[in-house]
């Protein structure tokens, strides 16, 4: 009883000491995370190219799936290098053309809101237009005093900033052969670390583990789906328009629709701000695209895709996102979906293991082993 108990103390411990360097360490580790991401999206492709080799031995599966992840980055890198000879001319004239008008197109933005500010404030009656002008300085004064203490706060962390930038520059160098041998390696260091276990548990551990891991997994799949999707719509859109920079813009809204809740927004001022600096006359047109879209994401896309690769159904996942907004906030309606599909699957499989099911009937009985 005693060694089981300093054994218990033993892994908290080691537990905790890991959770603070990796807290510690958070920004440095941001290439990790984002490797991860796309270590999740490709091991499907991986698993499916290994099962076509046949192999007998532990280091036969080592160099298997060793393959199977060469050919992954084999294909991803032709797509890209397909993708960038298709676009490369029309990038480099829209990024030639936007550093070349940047300073140009931030002052022709201020003077046209400027223009817009005037005119609605003549069709204000003469007794609200003081109280518009308060609300408008008042944001305005708010806007200058943020933006002035981001500046004296990045100044002050210069530094620690450079240093910072350093690590994540060569993490983004070492994060591909991370990624190798993180996928590669994936089962057998699962493996290790279940079998470290106590022999009566150990099999819920590894049901619990595969659960986690297909959750997590399919979720963010759908998240890259659905940055894929809006960004390929957003760019179309723009570009059927007429609107310079439609590529860049598009890349630009695919890339924060992975940013939770504010990403859409970013996204969106962005090509605003632009729109207002050189053609005002789209400016609704715009803002119309991009709230369409986002309707459509929201009403549509988000339930059915982030829905599907969870397995609930999309009335509730819109249920789902109400409730935890009005009690958690922001941070709730981000993390609300994959935490909930986990703990269904958690509370059915520890149902069946207390109705005395064993550990490979109660994971079979889970959404995730129907898969």
């Amino acid at each position: 009883m005693k060694a089981r108990y300093f054994r218990s103390l033993l892994w908290a411990v080691a537990i905790m000491a890991i959770l603070i360097i990796v807290y510690q360490a958070r920004i440095a580790l941001i290439p990790f995370i984002i490797g991860t991401l796309f270590a999740y999206m490709v091991s499907p492709l991986v698993d499916r190219i290994s099962k076509i080799i046949p192999v007998r031995t532990h280091r036969g599966d080592v160099w298997r799936r060793g393959i199977s992840v060469l050919v992954v980055y084999a294909i991803a890198l032709g797509g890209l290098i397909a993708l960038f000879s298709a676009i490369a001319p029309l990038a480099a004239e829209q990024t030639r053309s936007l550093v070349d008008n940047l300073p140009e197109l931030l002052e022709n933005a201020r003077v046209q809101s400027n223009i817009w500010t005037d005119q609605v404030r003549e069709l204000l009656p003469e007794s609200v237009r003081a109280r518009f002008d308060q609300y408008l300085g008042d944001l305005i004064k708010s806007f200058s005093n943020g933006a002035t203490r981001t500046i004296e706060n990045y100044l002050g962390v210069a530094s620690s900033a450079i240093t910072t930038t350093i690590s994540i520059i060569l993490g983004f160098l070492v994060v591909p052969f991370w990624m190798f041998y993180a996928i590669r390696d994936r089962h057998f260091v699962e493996n290790n670390l279940t079998n470290t276990a106590p022999e009566e548990i150990r099999d819920d551990i590894k049901n619990i583990a595969k659960i986690g891991d297909s959750v997590l997994g399919r979720y963010i799949r759908s998240q890259l789906i659905l940055g894929l999707i809006v960004g390929t719509a957003v760019g179309v859109a723009l570009q059927l328009l007429g609107v310079q920079w439609a590529l860049w813009l598009g890349v630009w809204a695919g890339f924060t629709e992975l940013i939770p809740l504010a990403g859409p927004w970013i996204g969106a001022i962005a090509g605003l701000i632009l729109i207002a600096a050189t053609e005002p006359s789209l400016f609704i047109w715009v803002a119309l695209v991009y709230l369409g879209i986002q309707a459509i994401e929201n009403m549509f896309l988000v339930p059915r895709i982030q829905g599907r690769a969870v397995q609930i159904h999309p009335g509730m996942v819109l249920l789902l996102l109400v409730v935890a907004g009005s009690i958690w906030g922001a941070l709730g309606v981000i993390l609300i979906v994959p935490i909930a599909a986990l703990a269904r699957e958690l509370f059915w499989y520890a149902d069946h293991r207390l109705k005395g099911k064993s550990p490979t009937e109660a994971y079979e009985e889970t959404h995730v082993a129907q898969l």
